[in-house]
């Protein structure tokens, strides 16, 4: 008997339903996971950082169009299921798109995205931070050797949610990891962790350059007076001269000065630090743990190169690079949520996806080929409706030859040449 029937049966004896409790208190690390402490940084980054921002937009925007559909595994070809309805309309008022959404910044800002299934008719996103993953050591009935297996997770939100703790076995559970965190079994890792200290200094020069323009917008001033002054008479000076010339308000004001007192810039101007290019490859940093191109997020390292050919090309690799194994994990993880047929799969439809089609002029081209090549294999002796299935997906396998034809080209040359049927001249 696995533990998780164990720990059930303990508890209905017991009169007890709080398994979560039972659980928390049998199982200790490894066999619970949680994400990492900085997830608060995370969320700081992403409400505070404008370049995490636009990137995490660029994410979720295109992964927001995709729509489910079911692949037939023989043929993959795409058809709709009222299956599907599950994940088209996941709570009251919800969409496929505020579903793929919450996931997305879920595995963003966290690497770990929960969907339960609360009914037939109900989905429900578990936040990351509350959620405790449960796992046990088994034997495989196989090889008879030890492997760690996932039981469920432990939903444990605070008490100012009103609501209990409580346990969710995994069969009820989606999971989205599609980074592993090399530190655990099962849960994974966001794309900024390893760039938290990029984060961090995007802030900072955020907040240098506010105080650049705090300060009348130019370097640190040293003012110097021939004879002692006192403490308080500085004091008195650097106060008043703050008040005339301090802030962007006060900027490019003619400083006036006596008592033979001379000005001296300290310091360098934003042009001479090259504030935007140090702050431009922060940014581009963060772009790369995204996976997403510059000139896609509206950085400045993709826009000083922005042109309809290199953006094309971008967001081209943008969605084959980026979104696909995405889209392709994420149908994955949510198939367990619903009733897929044996011989198909959760899949997604790229057809409404803009970033994957084609220009008018490349989709003709493309047609051109395809009707050519449909020709020339019907003239080599293969079906008409494998061809077709053949040139949809790609998979040349699936190519099906018509029974005891052989094409011209097979023949011998010099070969008799039928003649004329009898009672015909």
């Amino acid at each position: 008997m696995r533990l998780i029937d164990r720990l059930a049966g303990r508890a209905a004896v017991n009169g007890s339903t709080d398994m979560a409790s039972q659980i928390a208190a049998v199982f200790g690390s490894p066999d619970q996971e949680r994400i990492a402490p900085n997830w608060r940084n995370a969320i700081a980054a992403y409400k505070g950082s404008g370049a995490v921002f636009g990137i995490e937009a660029a994410r979720i925007n295109l992964f927001t169009e995709a729509e489910f559909k079911l692949q037939r595994k023989r043929d993959k070809s795409l058809y709709g299921s009222p299956v599907l309805t599950l994940l088209e309309e996941p709570w009251p008022a919800g969409s496929t798109s505020d579903l793929l959404a919450h996931m997305e910044q879920d595995v963003a800002l966290m690497g770990n995205a929960w969907v339960r299934k609360v009914s037939s008719s109900r989905l429900e996103m578990l936040r990351p931070d509350w959620v405790t993953l449960v796992s046990e050591v088994t034997t495989d009935p196989e090889t008879f050797t030890e492997v760690r297996t996932v039981l469920g997770v432990i939903y444990d939100p605070p008490v100012t949610e009103g609501r209990a703790r409580d346990f969710y076995p995994i069969s009820e559970v989606a999971h989205w990891a599609p980074m592993p965190d090399p530190d655990n079994h099962f849960i994974g890792m966001s794309y900024l962790t390893p760039v938290l200290r990029e984060v961090d200094a995007d802030l900072q020069m955020t907040d240098y350059k506010r105080a650049y323009l705090e300060n009348a917008a130019t370097p640190n001033l040293l003012v110097r007076y021939q004879q002692r002054a006192t403490p308080e008479l500085l004091d008195s000076l650097r106060e008043r001269f703050d008040a005339r010339h301090g802030g962007v308000k006060n900027a490019f004001r003619t400083v006036v000065l006596d008592q033979g007192a001379d000005v001296t810039l300290v310091g360098n101007n934003l042009k001479e630090l090259l504030f935007d290019a140090v702050q431009a490859a922060g940014e581009n940093r963060i772009a790369v743990a995204a996976g997403v191109p510059a000139i896609v997020a509206g950085l400045k390292e993709g826009l000083d190169a922005a042109n309809y050919a290199v953006y094309d090309a971008a967001k081209r690799a943008f969605a084959d690079g980026t979104m696909r194994p995405l889209w392709r994990s994420a149908c994955q993880a949510l198939g367990k949520l619903i009733e897929v047929p044996e011989d198909s799969r959760l899949w997604y439809d790229e057809a409404g996806i803009a970033a994957l089609r084609q220009g008018e002029k490349e989709q003709a081209d493309t047609m051109l080929v395809l009707a050519q090549a449909a020709q020339s294999l019907i003239m080599s002796g293969y079906t008409a409706e494998s061809v077709n299935l053949a040139l949809s997906s790609g998979d040349i396998t699936l190519l099906n030859q018509i029974p005891g034809f052989v094409s011209v080209q097979m023949q011998k040359q010099g070969g008799p040449t039928p003649g004329p049927k009898e009672g015909n001249p």
